[in-house]
């Protein structure tokens, strides 16, 4: 009699405690590595993590393929806390090839390679990482549901942690402190196992790891950025430096200097000023101005062209959408406005206000001055008060307009809807000023804007859009005023009266001649006369709106992929080009090392000719559409509610936690599910189908519903929302594991790597689809996906029906 086969996990609690460690650990890093990049880079590549995180995992899943002894019975324990200490070393290696690698964008050969080294050192960690879940999901000798289940509670745990972790320590020392974890988690693996050595080299990594961290938190120039937007960053006058959620915030040194202008006007004498700089994210910035001994020190901030606004209407209440380092804020206080509401979604920026440093601008504790963390539209939305002025001026950065359709916060102040919202909440006269970079004569975002203020006119039922609306300009920046009533011609004369002035320019005025090509959009009677009159072969200025909110991104993809970019095409046109060969490059990089690292290794192990046959093809197709169809949803979710929470950073950690959740639940509830009866696993794809189609009915309403309600709950509404489809998406896995199991249980990592193959690919072209045809669009493709996987499905059911009849019955 053949001795039974050696169990090396002898203890359950540990194997699943430091499963779900790890897990927590992965999805952490993922959303860690999404904070990290908006500092390295000039563009929001949040996809490109998600992208590289499934890449890397999927990577794992190959390896525990091709080395089935490494991974057998009698070593499993060893090979996972072996993993998971890989894990722990590859996390700081990670970190710091990141650090190292100047990513840029042009010129296309060098950036081509160094695109490409940046993503595999991106994917790095998920490389162990997805060794170690392929190997508990197919070769652990638990439930499939109960291991899967672990997995996406596990990850659910890791991503609102990132958050919490960033409002006490810096990136750096965050991705330590996970390297830490996943140290333990080997060692966890390694107790599992009874492997006592293991155990001890685990725990000495976690020791040396810790101590690492610890220094780290310490130092303000420990292991930092070398390297951002492309450039060596200088921090020699750095005097404060912190992270959150939402960015990173560096204060400079005091200088007494000449004050920066955003629009000068030509006429303007700058004096001498005290202040500091901000710099967000490593490239945007906002200046810090010392007031003493009082507001009225700062005269010069008049005769910026952001402050147009403020000479039509002084005095009276008046909300600023963006606080940063409190300049309109000042302006505002400048007028006579009172009170002044500042409402600023980055509480890292109010915090500087509030410290000594920010003391100088005598903002924070000025008694008419309200500062409020939220985001600009969400609580003009709820608030019943009234305003003579809303001023949002240059609210993006250089990375929101060249990320163009990537997750950004900025996108939800500028739809139809947002303003909407704004000009409703104007006493009557308000106005609403909005100001933007500038491209002299061309059709650039000032276009959009006057594109976006006409929308929001016709649909409150003004009979001539054009009598709402001024446009003021001065070198690169354009302020666009948008009132509720008609321009008066008292409105007109002090408008032209403080242009003069100061030194503007009037572009754009009632009964004035108009200085921009924007006719065809201020005079179109209607929406379609005027979404005609926007669309171009190479440039789209339709009105942005929740559907499709991407503000930035004018240039058509047609023209971005054929190359058929205007000559002298600057600013936001240049940033959508760079964008567009960013997401190429994305891409091509994701192409490379799927077929480098997954597709060439997997050929090589390939079954034999006459083996394959209707079940591997359907499982190839099953586990190919579910990667793809669930990335689709993912995006079209973390854009979507974005609008909804006011910001990506929050979307990324509530729509990622509640999914793998629910998702995990789904799975927890698939291994109850009789998949050998009747239609049952036909309608589990079917099911999904149509959870998705009813979410995108109901989506595009969100918004709009819960935009004055309180943040708690939309975040409620928002992973309510998102649970019921991952509670739906949870199904699909494991259905597919228990209907392929039995005939294709060799190929189980295999199939697990093309799951996460079409989820890496999906992540670039879900971004195409959302720019081309909206949010909604992925929805439903997602959906359409889901419907025809039956047809996969039925040569798995077909090969298990005829494997019972074999056996008369009795096998399941």
């Amino acid at each position: 009699m053949p001795a039974p086969a050696a169990e090396p996990i002898v203890r359950p609690a540990p194997l699943l405690a430091a499963f779900a460690v790890v897990t927590s650990v992965t999805l952490a890093l993922e959303v860690l590595a999404t904070r990290l990049l908006s500092v390295l880079t000039w563009y929001s590549l949040a996809f490109l993590v998600i992208g590289m995180a499934l890449f890397g995992l999927t990577a794992g899943a190959v390896q525990v393929y091709l080395r089935p002894e490494r991974y057998a019975p009698a070593c499993l324990g060893r090979a996972l806390a072996a993993d998971a200490l890989a894990l722990s070393i590859a996390i700081p290696i990670g970190y710091a090839g990141l650090l190292l690698v100047p990513l840029r964008v042009e010129p296309v050969a060098t950036t081509a390679v160094l695109f490409l080294a940046f993503a595999a050192i991106l994917a790095l960690p998920f490389v162990a990482a997805g060794a170690v879940v392929a190997a508990v999901l197919t070769r652990a000798k638990l439930p499939i549901g109960r291991l899967y289940a672990v997995d996406l509670v596990g990850a659910a745990i890791g991503a609102p942690a990132i958050p919490l972790v960033l409002s006490v320590v810096d990136a750096g020392t965050a991705f330590l402190l996970l390297a830490v974890l996943a140290a333990l988690a080997s060692a966890g693996f390694a107790v599992a196992a009874g492997e006592r050595p293991a155990v001890r080299r685990a725990l000495s990594v976690a020791v040396l790891l810790g101590i690492v961290c610890a220094g780290n938190a310490r130092n303000l120039r420990g292991l930092v950025p070398l390297w951002v937007k492309g450039h060596a960053e200088d921090r020699s006058h750095l005097a404060f430096e912190t992270w959150n959620s939402h960015s990173r915030i560096q204060v400079s040194d005091e200088i007494v200097a000449p004050p920066m202008m955003w629009g000068a006007g030509t006429k303007c004498s700058l004096p001498q000023v005290k202040q500091r700089w901000i710099t967000i994210d490593g490239d945007a910035g906002t200046p810090l101005y010392a007031a003493d001994p009082n507001v009225g020190a700062l005269g010069f901030l008049a005769c910026d062209v952001t402050s147009i606004g403020h000479h039509l209407r002084s005095a009276g209440a008046a909300a600023i959408i963006g606080v940063g380092g409190s300049r309109d804020v000042q302006t505002a206080r400048l007028f006579g406005h009172a009170p002044v509401v500042g409402i600023e979604l980055n509480q890292a920026l109010l915090d500087v206000l509030r410290s000594p440093l920010g003391a100088p601008a005598r903002i924070a504790d000025d008694p008419e001055v309200k500062l409020v963390h939220a985001d600009g539209r969400g609580w003009l939305a709820r608030t019943p008060m009234r305003f003579r002025l809303i001023q949002a001026s240059l609210i993006d950065t250089w990375a929101a307009t060249g990320a163009g359709a990537h997750a950004l916060g900025e996108n939800g102040l500028y739809t139809v809807e947002a303003w909407r919202t704004f000009l409703s909440r104007l006493d009557e006269g308000g106005v609403l000023s909005v100001s933007r970079w500038f491209q002299g004569g061309q059709r650039d975002e000032t276009a959009r804007l006057v594109s976006l203020a006409t929308a929001a006119l016709l649909e409150r039922g003004a009979a001539h859009p054009r009598d709402h609306v001024a446009l003021v300009a001065s070198g690169p920046v354009a302020t666009l005023l948008v009132s509720n009533l008609p321009f008066t011609p008292a409105d007109l004369e002090t408008l032209v009266e403080a242009s003069t002035r100061a030194g503007f320019g009037v572009l754009l005025a009632p009964g004035l001649p108009d200085l921009v090509p924007v006719a065809d959009l201020l005079d179109a009677p209607n929406r379609a006369a005027l979404d005609a009159a926007a669309l171009s072969p190479t440039i789209d200025l339709r009105p942005p709106t929740d559907e499709r909110p991407f503000f930035f991104h004018l240039l058509r993809m047609r023209a971005s992929l054929s190359g058929d970019v205007p000559a002298d095409a600057g600013g936001n046109i240049e940033g959508n080009r760079r964008a567009s060969g960013a997401l190429v490059l994305s891409f091509l990089a994701s192409l490379v090392l799927v077929v480098a690292a997954i597709f060439v290794p997997l050929t090589e192990r390939a079954r034999p000719r006459g083996r394959v046959g209707a079940p591997l093809v359907g499982a190839i197709a099953y586990f190919a559409g579910i990667g793809v169809a669930f990335m689709l949803a993912e995006i079209a979710l973390l854009q979507r509610l974005s609008l909804v929470l006011g910001h990506p950073s929050l979307s990324l950690v509530v729509v990622l936690a509640s999914l793998v959740a629910a998702a995990g639940a789904g799975s927890w509830l698939s291994d109850r599910m009789p998949l050998d009866r009747g239609g049952v696993p036909y309608a589990v794809p079917l099911v999904i189908a149509a959870v998705l189609l009813a979410t995108s009915r109901v989506l595009p309403w969100a918004a709009t519903w819960l935009e004055g309600a309180p943040m708690a709950t939309r975040i409620a509404y928002s992973a309510a929302q998102t649970a019921t489809v991952g509670l739906a998406l949870g199904l699909a896995f494991p259905t597919g594991m228990r209907v392929f199991g039995a005939e294709l249980n060799d190929e189980l990592p295999w199939l697990f790597g093309v799951n996460g193959v079409g989820g890496v690919l999906a992540s670039s072209a879900g971004i195409v689809i959302a720019i081309q045809y909206g949010l909604g669009a992925l929805l439903a493709t997602s959906a359409m996906l889901y419907a025809v996987l039956p047809l996969a499905l039925h040569a798995g059911l077909r090969a298990a029906r005829a494997r019972r009849e074999a056996s008369g019955g009795d096998a399941a």
